[in-house]
């Protein structure tokens, strides 16, 4: 199996004469195998290798013994490694992500530290081909553009090595030389979404549909990669500069058939690192051919901006956190997540609290979702007159930095509800009777 990875690695330059590699090691079979497969590597070409470990402080004793177990392995190979304590609970709550998220964050923190520290080039990463098959359902159960469906790529100065072999077979091989490894018992809870895919979703359509399922999943794979190297997109015959900003040419992208410009959007949004759902794709076509200026919040601290016929992404600035005016349209019913909060409109004859209300919306209404605007105005539920939405949140002692960030519900140019804040008198339901209920929650909560 060992021949098998270091022929992967030649074929496609994986690894070359010279490298530093940052190897993530956890001290579980993946990790283990990982770094056993990439010192056989090293008999045939020179490169250097270093171990990245973090103790993640989530589990308490194993933990540590994780930590122990992981250095030790380093030194009987005479490999180094560098070792990180921190609370990824503390990191969730002060970034408001989840738990997952945030051993992501500190995760590549830290390897691009060493990196630096070391001179390296290269991070290496124990995804196998199990983690592939539940990326692929995890991304289809969330709406991925046809480019999310390839998986996990190996990308700028990352490599996965072992992203084609299977877990079974990583642990046969461990198992059978007597090679020592630690296990996560959290793997085997699944309160997260991607354990749930591998401990429940997985063996019941094995079970009951297709033992060879993940086979096939991982053929279908295979194909959407041929078919978007196929159909890949020059991002460069739509970009233009303009005002020392690189931007897109709406005209030129109209000119496309619909799934090219689903393309090229995708392409534009990977330049920045940031995801391509099927939604916020969609999100943005629609706004290619709406009137006037307008802006979308996008993820880390990014925003796409429209004016005119041309489109960009820049780095939001704080001081303009106010005038940001991300516009979504839905009908009436659904259920959408807009900066970072999921709205949802469905119907029902009761509401209870601040994060629900009744109102006397109707199935095919189409509403918008946006950011507020300066002069923004709402008649308060049980007044005759409008306030202006500044005041409101300021007597409502709403924060300075997030009142920019709340979703507003607005229904032809009136608005409906500041979520979670103020509801309006001009569209509330009647208690007990069928009408549209709008909800609203953070993602996280979801």
């Amino acid at each position: 199996m060992l021949k098998k990875i270091l022929k992967k690695i030649k074929d496609e330059k994986l690894v070359r004469e010279g490298d530093k590699i940052v190897l993530g090691f956890s001290g579980g079979p993946d990790s283990v195998f990982l770094l056993e497969a990439l010192n056989y590597a090293k008999k045939e070409i020179k490169f250097e290798i270093v171990l990245a470990h973090i103790n993640h402080l989530l589990r308490g004793e194993n933990s540590d013994t994780d930590e122990k177990f992981s250095i030790e392995y380093a030194e009987k190979l005479n490999i180094p490694i560098f070792v990180k304590r921190v609370s990824i609970e503390k990191v969730a709550r002060e970034k408001n992500i989840g738990l997952e998220e945030a051993g992501r964050f500190v995760r590549y923190e830290f390897f691009k530290e060493i990196l630096t520290n070391i001179s390296g080039n290269k991070i290496a990463i124990a995804h196998n081909l199990d983690d592939q098959i539940e990326t692929f359902l995890f991304r289809l159960i969330r709406g991925s553009s046809l480019e999310g469906l390839e998986g996990i790529q190996n990308r700028e100065n990352i490599i996965r090595p072992i992203n084609e072999i299977y877990k079974s077979a990583i642990l046969d091989f461990l198992d059978k030389n007597k090679i020592n490894y630690r296990v996560d018992e959290t793997n085997f809870e699944n309160d997260f979404t991607r354990n749930s895919i591998r401990l429940d979703l997985i063996p019941l359509i094995e079970k009951r549909y297709n033992i060879n399922f993940k086979d096939k999943i991982f053929n279908l794979i295979s194909e959407i990669k041929e078919v978007n190297s196929i159909l890949k997109v020059d991002l460069k015959k739509y970009e233009v500069s303009k005002e020392n900003r690189c931007c897109l040419n709406i005209e030129l992208i109209n000119l496309e058939e619909k799934y090219i410009q689903r393309k090229i959007i995708n392409e534009y949004l990977k330049k920045y690192n940031l995801e391509g759902s099927r939604e916020k794709i969609g999100n943005i076509i629609n706004l290619l051919n709406s009137n006037g200026s307008k802006v979308i919040k996008l993820e880390k601290g990014f925003i796409l901006q429209k004016q005119y016929k041309y489109i960009w992404i820049e780095k939001e600035k704080k001081d303009k956190l106010e005038k940001i005016s991300s516009v979504l349209m839905k009908e009436i019913p659904f259920k959408t997540v807009f900066n970072n909060y999921i709205v949802e409109a469905i119907e029902d004859n009761r509401s209870f609290g601040k994060n629900e209300f009744l109102t006397n919306l109707k199935i095919g209404d189409t509403i918008e979702i946006r950011m507020r605007k300066d002069g923004d105005r709402i008649k308060p539920l049980g007044m005759k007159s409008y306030k202006k939405l500044k005041d409101i949140f300021i007597n409502e002692k709403i924060p300075k930095d997030i009142r920019g960030e709340i979703p507003l519900v607005v229904k032809d140019s009136e608005i409906v509800w500041a979520s979670g804040v103020k509801k309006s008198e001009s569209f509330k339901g009647e208690e007990n009777k069928k009408g549209i209920k709008l909800i609203i929650r953070r993602q996280d909560e979801e």
